[in-house]
């Protein structure tokens, strides 16, 4: 997480495939991470397939148990997005529909501190369409 101050804290909106993904190297990188999705109980599901993967690590010996268990310390799942609002840096991602992702960064917008970044993990979308509701999109 180059440029993020050590130990800032990471959102991760979107608990599915890559969104779990970029919590579990949010966290190995040293960054408490909160972790939020709107589906019940799927942010701790998550957190319970990264500590697995993290045990698969440990297993292979490419990582030490103590590195397990620091990353597996700094997962926290949220209930509601509002938890995520010491977050410095939000990395959305949820469903691939823009009406979606323009939604929720504006709603992030009034959560979040003024200076924290919004990113999205989108892979086929505009950055600038998604952006362009917001009133700081250049953040």
């Amino acid at each position: 997480m180059t440029g993020l101050a050590p130990g800032a804290a990471v959102a991760v909106v979107g608990a599915g495939t890559m969104g779990s993904g970029i919590a579990q190297v949010a966290a190995q990188a040293g960054h408490p991470v909160l972790l939020f999705d709107a589906r019940e109980g799927a942010a701790t599901a998550a957190i319970e397939a990264i500590v697995e993967r993290l045990d698969r690590l440990v297993a292979r010996q490419r990582l030490d148990l103590a590195a397990r268990d620091a990353a597996a310390a700094r997962l926290r799942p949220c209930r509601a997005l509002d938890e995520v609002a010491p977050a410095q840096l939000v990395i959305e991602a949820i469903v691939e529909e823009l009406e979606a992702k323009r939604r929720l960064l504006a709603a992030l917008e009034g959560i979040v501190a003024a200076d924290a970044i919004l990113a999205t993990n989108t892979s086929s979308l505009s950055i600038t369409v998604i952006a362009a509701g917001l009133r700081r999109p250049e953040r």
